[in-house]
């Protein structure tokens, strides 16, 4: 009898087009949930924060403190953002390469803030066009922000 050794991403790069019998074998070795979609396995900050690898928000207290939440808020996102993108990055000098986001409405209240969906833009100079706080597909995008509508509020 022969064994074979592999690591987990070869193991993510075989199960996609596996037979059933050897995405068994997988799922049984290195545990189902490792062959989830990405916005199946992040459901709060904190899966994001361990997607990611990043540190908890910082205090920023090096920073005027009216200021700090903003720091703060955006700092999830940049992480949301990370985690979704699987550590993914644009090149931001590529204007060929569509970003996604997801964007909301908002009537006046605060209660009524929503997703109203994903879109891409292109790389003018858009402000909404940043690479660190887009999406790598319309999914991630729609996913991250029904999950995270607060955050990106």
């Amino acid at each position: 009898m022969k064994t074979a050794k592999i690591n987990e991403e070869t193991a993510k790069q075989l199960y996609p087009n596996a037979s059933p019998e050897l995405k068994s074998i997988l799922e049984d070795t290195f545990g189902k949930s490792m062959f989830l979609p990405i916005e199946e396995k992040i459901n709060s900050f904190e899966d994001a924060l361990k997607a990611s690898g990043r540190p908890d928000v910082p205090e920023f207290d090096c920073v005027p403190e009216d200021l700090r939440p903003f720091f703060k808020a955006t700092y999830k996102c940049v992480v949301i953002a990370e985690a979704f993108n699987q550590g993914k990055r644009f090149d931001i000098y590529n204007q060929k390469q569509e970003r996604y986001f997801p964007f909301f409405e908002n009537n006046g209240s605060a209660s009524a803030f929503g997703l109203s969906g994903a879109d891409s833009v292109d790389t003018d100079s858009d402000a909404g066009s940043g690479s660190r706080l887009s999406f790598l597909d319309w999914e991630l995008a729609r996913a991250a922000g029904t999950k995270f509508k607060n955050e990106f509020r």
